[in-house]
Parts: structure tokens; sequence; C-alpha cells
């Protein structure tokens, strides 16, 4: 009998033991962060409840950032709340910094809460964003003559910092000029700090005409841009062109100035022939 009463009193004891676990319960009912980019700081808020029957003290809740570009701003990685009443709920904070070698994405954070000798883990997500950047440069051109066919070359750079991907170079319909080669050329991915070049085969149709630049491309965060430039080449017009010497004259005026020479030699030849006849 002792023995079968010691056994009922040990099975009654981790009955009520079991019994006060499961009726003291926090959980988190919802978590909130900012977007953030490299080197901002954003606060974690952390939504806790107590879910359980009973009230419930000295509750320790803490965050793991422990190969996460994450450092604590002006506070610990640590919060301790002294009682949450049964049914009630209450907000924890962390005031946190993203490094300045934060790559763009989603990253997640452990959190532990721990409460009479009970520990629950669960996770938490933060992203980090970069704002793509691409700038459009005219790299090079041929000597453009209005009416005459010439290459441009346009530089993309990347000035942001994450990749790029599924870049595409449209150089647009104008009445300024006329395109020659395929107007639209497929790049594909460009690194941060890394740039591409493409040319594209042109007659002007009057002086400095404008490019009309569009590209497309996506973040790492798979957004979607559609960004468009205008990029001014220099061209100069024919009488331009010419008065400069980078256009060689029309057939007529060659023509001018060979009956100019003939007439002048023919002029010489017939003053030395009456010169003669005179002697």
């Amino acid at each position: 009998m002792k023995k079968t009463y010691t056994l009922g009193i040990t099975l009654a004891s981790f009955l009520l033991l079991l019994l006060a676990k499961v009726s003291a319960q926090i959980s988190i009912d919802s978590f909130s962060a900012d977007t953030v980019q490299p080197g901002e700081e954003l606060d974690l808020d952390l939504q806790l409840e107590n879910v359980g029957e009973e009230d419930i003290e000295n509750i320790i809740v803490s965050i793991d950032l422990t190969d996460l570009p994450f450092a604590p701003k002006e506070s610990s990685t640590e919060k301790v709340i002294d009682e949450i009443k049964d049914g009630e709920e209450e907000t924890v904070s962390f005031q946190l910094v993203a490094l300045a070698s934060a790559e763009a994405q989603t990253y997640k954070i452990p959190v532990s809460i721990s409460y009479e000798n009970t520990t629950k883990s669960s996770l938490v997500s933060v992203e980090v964003r970069t704002d793509a950047k691409l700038s459009v440069l005219l790299e090079s051109s041929d000597l453009l003559i209005e009416e005459q066919q010439g290459a441009v070359t346009i530089k993309i750079v990347n000035e942001g910092l994450t990749q790029v991907k599924f870049v595409t170079l449209t150089l647009l319909e104008s009445t300024e000029y006329e395109i020659l080669s395929p107007d639209s050329v497929y790049i594909g991915e460009i690194d941060s700090g890394d740039f591409e070049t493409e040319e594209f085969t042109i007659i002007a149709k009057r002086s400095d005409p404008e490019l009309k630049i569009e590209l497309e491309y996506r973040d790492t965060n798979n957004e979607e841009y559609i960004q468009k430039e205008e990029l001014e080449v220099k061209a100069y017009s024919t009488e331009e062109a010419r008065e400069l010497g980078l256009l060689k004259q029309g057939n007529t005026l060659t023509w001018i100035l060979l009956l100019l020479v003939l007439l002048l030699v023919t002029a010489l030849w017939i003053r030395r022939k009456r010169k003669k006849h005179v002697h």
C-alpha cells in the first residue's frame, strides 16, 4: 500500500506540474520591423501574450544576432519583463542597426522566451533592401555627320549596393535618328560597381540628336524597374562638316576648280603666244 500510495503521490505531483506548465504559456502574438537599408536603424517590436491561465513573472526575452548583419543600438539583445498577467499582452522593443555590409535579403532572427524553467524559441524576419541604381552614359561615338551612318556606344554602370538582373537596354525610335542595328539588347546581370557597354548603329537625322534610352531590370527582391534616359550625341550638319573640313567637297565644286585652273592655263598660254608674235 505504501508503495502504491507513494506512486500515487508522485503521479499526482507530475500531473500538477504538467498542468501548471500548460496553464503558463507565453507566445509571440505578432511582431513588426521596418524594412531597412544598410547602415540604417530599425525597431524590432515583439507583441507577447500570456495565453495561459496564470500570471507569469520574470520573463526573459532575447534575440540572437550571431552571424547576422545587425547590431544592438543603445540597447542589449535581452529584455526582462517583470510580469504578464493571464490574458494580457506586453510589447518588447529592440533597437538595432543594419550593418553597412548587409546584403539585400530577408533575415531570420531567432527569439528565445524563458520563464518558470521553460524556454520557447521562435523566428522573426527583418528585410534589408537596397535601391537599385543604374547610370546611363555615352561611352563613345564615331564622328557623326547628319544623314551619314555612325556608331554610338552606351555604358550602363551599376552605382547601387545590390546586383541587378534581367537587364535589357533598348534604343527607342525617334525622328532625330534612324536605327540600323537591333534596337534592343539583353545584358543580364550587372554586379554592384560593375558596368556593361553596348553599341548601336544609327543615322543622325539632325545635328546633335538626343538618344532615347529605356532600361528594364529587376533587383535582388525581384522588384521590376523601368528607367528612361536621354543622351545627346554630337553630330554635325553638312554645312558644319564642310566648314570644319570633315566632309569632302562635292563634285560640282571640284569641276569649278578644274575649270578655273584650265582657264588660267589657257590665258597664260595665249599671253605667251602674243608676246612671241610681237617679237
